[in-house]
């Protein structure tokens, strides 16, 4: 169930149908922007979206991030072996107070860790994540504001996206804050994954995992995007974008005209089992690609 995220750095994966990545040196499963607590915001009409807009107005919707989240988790760490989770910011939802929701669904998160094996837990400090830090401190979770771990030699930093940061010393940059979308396959938006080249160092955009944050649809424009790092470059045209279809849901048909040996230069297609279901890792090699084969 693991692809290298990046042929020059082997050790870093994404995990097939999920929106993690996995680190074997330290056995170490990386996710981000897990929202919890947006459904009591959502019905108590409290809006936090920084693009000033929300399609969750004073509504009730299910409940159904943090069974999202312990699903996905249940798969990977029956195939996986975890011995450090880190979330890349944005765990909880509300900005401006700690929500009955979010202070039971994290405490609930950790239990099921830690169940499970998994004592080592970091949190990355995301824009969302206030007014949770002594939380995390009574249930011993390390809370930090960017972690750096070595990878296969290389130098990579984990930080959530939403403020300046030194990029001289590392090689790469995982962050998350936009969670990017992508349009294809006549479904409105999945989730993916961008790898965006930068003056011989590499920015890594996670989605994000709770299902109620399609985000960003991906696009060649800087200004378009949220995070200081990525509005600062001068274009994304040369960004690469990786999707995962779940062919249970979508007929395998569509993934198989994106096989063709024609459109090799453009895309790459593997497939995968994962707990019996099957798998499409999608990624189009550069912007162009996903406008062309994605028809945006």
């Amino acid at each position: 169930m693991l692809r290298p995220l990046m042929k020059e750095l082997q050790g870093l994966y994404l995990v097939a149908g999920t929106p993690f990545i996995y680190i074997d040196e330290s056995e170490t499963l990386v996710m981000a922007d897990l929202h919890f607590g947006f459904e009591e915001a959502a019905s108590r009409g409290l809006i936090y979206s920084l693009r000033k807009s929300s399609g969750y107005y004073a509504v009730f919707i299910p409940r159904i991030q943090f069974k999202k989240t312990i699903s996905l988790l249940d798969k990977v760490l029956g195939e996986l072996r975890v011995k450090r989770i880190l979330v890349n910011g944005d765990l909880k939802h509300a900005f401006d107070r700690l929500l009955k929701q979010e202070k039971e669904e994290v405490i609930s998160l950790i239990k099921y860790l830690r169940e499970k094996g998994v004592d080592d837990i970091i949190v990355v400090r995301g824009n969302h994540d206030n007014f949770i830090k002594h939380i995390l401190r009574k249930i011993d979770v390390e809370f930090v504001n960017s972690i750096s771990i070595p990878i296969e030699g290389k130098r990579v930093l984990f930080t959530h996206g939403h403020e300046e940061v030194d990029l001289s010393e590392h090689d790469v940059v995982v962050i998350g804050h936009e969670h990017p979308s992508l349009k294809c396959f006549e479904v409105y938006r999945f989730p993916c994954f961008m790898k965006i080249p930068l003056n011989k160092k590499t920015i890594i955009v996670l989605p994000a995992t709770g299902p109620y944050h399609p985000g960003v649809v991906v696009t060649p424009f800087p200004a378009e995007y949220l995070s200081p790092i990525i509005r600062k470059m001068e274009s994304l045209e040369s960004a690469s974008v990786i999707t995962w279809i779940d062919l249970g849901e979508i007929s395998s048909r569509s993934v198989e005209y994106f096989e063709s040996r024609e459109l090799s230069s453009y895309i790459e297609v593997e497939r995968f089992i994962v707990d019996s279901r099957e798998y499409a890792v999608i990624e189009f090699k550069n912007y162009d690609a996903v406008q062309l084969l994605c028809q945006m």
